[in-house]
């Protein structure tokens, strides 16, 4: 007469015991979620410092140049690269050229040049052929300009195009203030935007440093192959790279004609004329006055980087800066 209640409190019990288990088992799962949590929270403290750190050396680099003169490739703010360890983690400092900062005055500045020299640079560096890249130049050019008006018969962009989109803006008619700007202008691709972005700059003077601008910049300027190639060399020193030892630099645009006849590689007349022509527009220089970097933070307990990019001018002062999302390792 026992058997029955025997057998329902050992059911009962087995019950309970499973009851138990899952409970366990849910209680575990809690735990270690909150657990992923709290490593996540507290990688996000330590990596996002660690990455603003490499802002502030990438500062002080440019702080510590005591020649304001002239700008180059063996100043300390653009020699070798730069990597720290710090508790928690690590910093890089990476960039789009050979140098760990990148002065902004190597770049076309988007408010201070024409629709010609943008035309020429997106023709070089975006694939585009010459009447797309010619368009695309008058476009960019119409977005920040102050009238309504097109720079060009056949080519531009103004309100009556923006205002006719699906979704309706108004062209900016004002500087420049973001490069992601671009992307709001008639015909500018993702893809194009790629190519261009390390080519054009909205800080800085506006002059172009003829000591640290790049071959497709000093081609967009409009200076001819022969010249391009006679100042990269002359820069370059005899060991053919720049950033080394025996490179060479102007002391002011105006001693480039002068340098590179003593160099054995001297313009032709047209070239001396455009020369004089830049300078007399103030379009030119040999100093830069604003610095960006790109600072790769690494948290060590778990390899999470985050990127943080900054513009600053030679005071220390930011002119703009973001972080990126943190990227976190793949699990295995």
């Amino acid at each position: 007469m026992t058997g029955k209640p025997q057998g329902s409190m050992l059911v009962m019990a087995l019950w309970m015991l499973s009851l138990l288990g899952l409970f366990s088992i849910s209680l575990g799962f809690g735990v270690r979620q909150k657990a992923a949590l709290l490593n996540r929270l507290s990688t996000l403290d330590a990596v996002y410092p660690i990455a603003y750190s490499g802002v502030e050396l990438a500062k002080s680099l440019v702080r510590t140049d005591d020649n304001f003169d002239v700008d180059i490739f063996t100043d300390t703010w653009a020699s070798g690269s730069q990597k720290r360890e710090l508790d928690g983690g690590s910093f890089s400092l990476g960039t789009d050229g050979p140098s760990p900062v990148v002065d902004e005055e190597r770049k076309v500045n988007l408010n201070h040049t024409s629709a010609e020299v943008l035309g020429r640079l997106l023709q070089r560096v975006s694939g585009l052929d010459r009447d797309e890249a010619e368009a695309l130049g008058y476009n960019l050019q119409d977005w920040m300009d102050s009238d309504s008006f097109f720079g060009h018969p056949q080519h531009g962009a103004e309100d009556s195009y923006y205002d006719g989109l699906p979704l309706p803006y108004a062209a900016k008619d004002a500087a420049y203030e973001t490069l992601d700007e671009l992307l709001l202008v008639k015909d500018m691709t993702e893809q194009v935007f790629g190519k261009i972005r390390p080519y054009v700059t909205v800080y800085g003077s506006g002059k172009v440093n003829l000591n640290t601008a790049g071959r497709q910049v000093l081609s967009a300027l409009g200076f001819s192959e022969a010249a391009v190639q006679a100042i990269v060399q002359y820069r370059a020193g005899a060991d053919g790279q720049e950033g080394t030892g025996d490179d060479s630099f102007f002391s002011s645009p105006g001693s480039i004609e002068s340098a590179l006849e003593q160099a054995g590689t001297p313009l032709d007349v047209s070239q001396v004329v455009f020369l004089s022509g830049l300078m007399a527009a103030d379009s030119v220089g040999v100093v830069s006055t604003v610095f960006s970097v790109q600072s790769v933070g690494i948290a060590a307990r778990n390899g999470a980087q985050v990127d943080v990019e900054a513009f600053f001018d030679r005071k220390g002062r930011t002119l703009y800066q973001r972080a990126g999302e943190v990227r976190w390792p793949a699990r295995s």
